[in-house]
């Protein structure tokens, strides 16, 4: 199915009318976050991220389990949506929890749309020692996930490519954050490694991961998990400088 940015639209109206309409009381914050915020998505291969803060009055047990329920019945309508199903991505929090988040995550919810409540984010203070921290850590674990599939490479081609795009894209966001960088989205992450940071890094297989990720078969995947490994590796060593 194609999708255009319309679709986009429309989930984000329709799915805030829901949690509105379902859970005024119980849901303090709706954000929409991710490159959707900034119209730079590509549109039927970026998400359309959500992230629900679910008010502290609602965090005892009892309370909270009817409000996941709850939720997950609006979240289910969209899943089960051919025309939202591959588009829509929640994530739920609860308000006490939120500065508990890693840092280079506080910083892409700060830039989130308010569709209801306030974004309780803008006000977190995150130092740059503890987004460089938090960098490493991202990128170490997509570097592991790029280890783990050498060793144990599953059987589904398609499942490897899409392990190692993910690694990658991702390896190169952990990068970007460690650098300073703030106005970027894994939707347009290569063109930056390419212009401003090639010198440091094997861009090539950033921008060969990208076409695959916008479905491109014309790409020679030859080499691409070996390279993929040794450009995770390299950024990886890179942030521990």
């Amino acid at each position: 199915m194609g999708f255009t940015r319309d679709e986009y639209q429309s989930l984000i109206d329709e799915f805030s009318k829901d949690i509105k309409k379902q859970l005024e009381k119980e849901v303090k914050s709706l954000l929409l976050v991710g490159s959707v915020v900034d119209n730079v998505h590509i549109a039927g291969e970026s998400d359309c991220d959500f992230l629900v803060i679910i008010d502290e009055k609602f965090a005892a047990k009892d309370k909270w389990e009817k409000t996941i329920s709850k939720l997950g019945k609006i979240i289910s309508k969209y899943l089960e949506d051919p025309l939202f199903a591959s588009l829509i991505d929640v994530k739920v929090l609860e308000s006490s929890s939120i500065s508990s988040l890693p840092a280079t995550q506080i910083l892409l919810a700060q830039k989130g749309r308010e569709l209801i409540g306030k974004n309780p984010f803008s006000a977190l203070k995150v130092t740059e020692d503890a987004i460089k921290e938090s960098a490493k850590a991202m990128g170490t674990e997509f570097y592991n996930q790029m280890k783990d599939l050498v060793l144990y490479p599953p059987e589904d081609e398609y499942q490897a490519i899409y392990m190692t795009v993910d690694a990658v894209l991702g390896c190169a966001c952990a990068f970007m954050y460690y650098s300073g960088e703030k106005e970027f989205y894994r939707s347009n992450v290569q063109d930056i490694i390419k212009e401003k940071y090639a010198d440091k890094l094997p861009s090539e297989v950033v921008h060969t991961c990208f076409k695959l990720r916008l479905g491109s078969q014309n790409v020679d995947k030859s080499n691409l998990i070996s390279e993929a490994l040794i450009f995770c590796q390299e950024a990886v060593k890179a942030m521990s400088k």
